[in-house]
């Protein structure tokens, strides 16, 4: 009769959430964080045409001008989104879903002012303008004197 050492069970524990860190890694940077914005974004204001190098400029000015999140926790935001159900569980800890909402609301209205969306979604193809962050003159209801 063997007998299973607490080493034993620790290096399983290890193999265990390296395994499946490493499935998680994978999922991650199958889809990218671009998937992940626009998931959010057609949650928010329905779906959207946009060009996919064109959104794809959107969500990369959009990661640069705002780095306030690590690559960690824009990943487990992917993972939130795309989950579907698991974004419920958020809800549970306050201080993780005010995160999300605070992200969501920075995406909308930056991709609002970089498109120029106004309300509901036209038929016709979004045009990225530019980010508000990186201009803030491109402002559609700036009033300047």
């Amino acid at each position: 009769m063997s007998r299973i050492s607490r080493r034993t069970v620790l290096a399983g524990i290890g193999v265990a959430g390296v395994a499946g860190s490493g499935g998680i890694a994978l999922f991650m940077t199958a889809g990218g964080r671009t998937e992940a914005m626009r998931a959010i974004l057609h949650r928010l204001v329905g779906p959207f045409t946009m060009a996919d190098a064109e959104f794809a400029r959107f969500a990369q000015d959009f990661e640069k001008a705002y780095r306030a999140m690590g690559a960690l926790e824009a990943d487990m935001l992917r993972l939130f989104e795309t989950a579907g159900p698991v974004r419920d569980l958020t809800r549970l800890r306050p201080s993780v879903s005010a995160r999300l909402e605070s992200f969501d609301r920075k995406l909308l209205t930056e991709f609002a002012l970089a498109t120029g969306l106004t309300g509901t979604p036209p038929a016709a193809p979004l045009e990225y303008r530019g980010l508000f962050a990186a201009n803030p003159c491109t402002n559609p209801f700036a009033h300047l004197a």
